[in-house]
């Protein structure tokens, strides 16, 4: 068979995570128990890359839940700076592929410091295994193509599922709860299913717009904030394009000003509206024809994305999401953006950020893949 491509991954991932649902916060029991047992009044998320942004997908809804401070830091930053404040946190370290030697680096350094260490990755025998106390399978089951995207939506949902497990066990949620906000989730794998569908539809509306090699801002608030920050990580990786992210004020301080009718901007709209950023896209619609609008409520913009009203507004990530991976997926595939430039590719390897074996791990992946999901069965 074909091997899959990040587009099927970007396709499966809604089943993936409503057989994750089905499990509860039962997925999430192991890390919900050494919470609980550590005392901890905050939690500290140590990721890059996609985990990080993933993290800050989940950062406000976690928060929300928990009723405690949430931080995502970086690995670098967690060594050299982030891991003295706060000082009472539970520390939850993350490396998808297990092979990211910077999350290696930083549990080594916890260790150092006498620290208790808990790491979630899709891959329990990689190295990171050997560096942590406990290792955690966070749902995502197998995905091979190095552009996560299924990866990237089940450990949002996981982290959820851990914020909404863990106040349960503190008391925090009686049982009445727990099923409002699992319910709550669900609605949000729906809109996910929509927004599918939708960009789709946008796709083929707005091809030739999508595929001018122009740079790309992405503007978000809260949850969004974390899409934003993947959305643009995603098209610099797959379509090559200069990108960059803000908040939605932060966004009319000043980078607003670099903007021509060339540019493309993604405005992604609160889920109870953002009258900045609603105002900010309708004013940019008129000085580029690129300019969209990801919001559940009609503003009547020509480059509108329409999705359905969440009942859980700070799951907003689950859907959103989909739309940029969905976008990337399809226009990676379409223009063949996959490579580098040749004069990038001789130097890769001064970029190196795997532990040995990397290579080798897609490769039993993608062997498993083949095993798993027969020919035509994930398109």
């Amino acid at each position: 068979m074909e091997k899959l491509t990040m587009l099927d991954y970007v396709c499966m991932a809604n089943g993936r995570m409503r057989e994750n649902l089905d499990e509860g916060t039962r997925l999430a029991s192991n890390l919900v128990n050494e919470f609980v047992a550590s005392g901890a009044t905050s939690v500290r998320i140590v990721a890059s890359g996609s985990s990080h942004n993933a993290a800050d997908c989940a950062r406000n809804y976690m928060q929300s839940v928990l009723g405690m401070q949430v931080v995502v830091v970086t690995p670098e930053s967690y060594v050299a700076f982030e891991h003295a404040f706060p000082g009472d946190s539970f520390d939850v370290f993350i490396s998808q592929s297990g092979y990211s030697t910077n999350v290696i680096a930083a549990l080594d350094f916890a260790h150092g410091l006498s620290r208790r260490t808990v790491v979630l990755t899709g891959n329990v025998t990689s190295p990171v295994a050997d560096h942590a106390d406990l290792t955690l399978a966070y749902g995502v089951g197998v995905e091979s193509v190095d552009f996560v995207t299924l990866g990237v939506e089940t450990l949002v949902l996981y982290l959820m599922l851990f914020a909404v497990g863990a106040a349960r066990a503190a008391g925090k949620l009686d049982a009445a709860g727990e099923r409002a906000r699992i319910a709550g989730l669900c609605n949000a794998l729906d809109v996910h299913a929509a927004a599918l569908d939708g960009t789709r539809a946008f796709i083929e509306r707005e091809r030739l717009s999508l595929a001018r090699r122009s740079p790309v801002m992405f503007v978000g608030n809260g949850p969004n904030c974390g899409v934003c920050e993947e959305a643009a990580l995603k098209f610099a990786e797959t379509l090559k394009r200069s990108t960059s992210f803000y908040e939605g004020e932060e966004f009319i301080h000043g980078p607003e000003m670099q903007i021509d009718p060339s540019y493309l901007v993604f405005m992604v709209d609160d889920p109870a509206g953002s009258a900045t950023i609603r105002r900010t896209a309708a004013a940019l619609s008129k000085v580029s024809n690129g300019v969209y609008l990801v919001t559940s409520q009609p503003s009547g913009l020509a480059g509108e994305i329409l999705l359905p009203a969440l009942d859980e507004p700070l799951a907003c990530a689950i859907p959103n999401l989909a739309i940029f991976q969905t976008i990337c997926a399809t226009l990676a595939q379409e223009l063949d953006t996959w490579d580098v430039h040749p004069y990038l590719e001789k130097v890769e390897d001064a970029f190196e950020a795997k532990a040995p074996g990397y290579d080798g791990a897609v490769a039993a992946l993608e062997r498993r893949a083949e095993e798993q999901y027969p020919e035509g069965e994930a398109r």
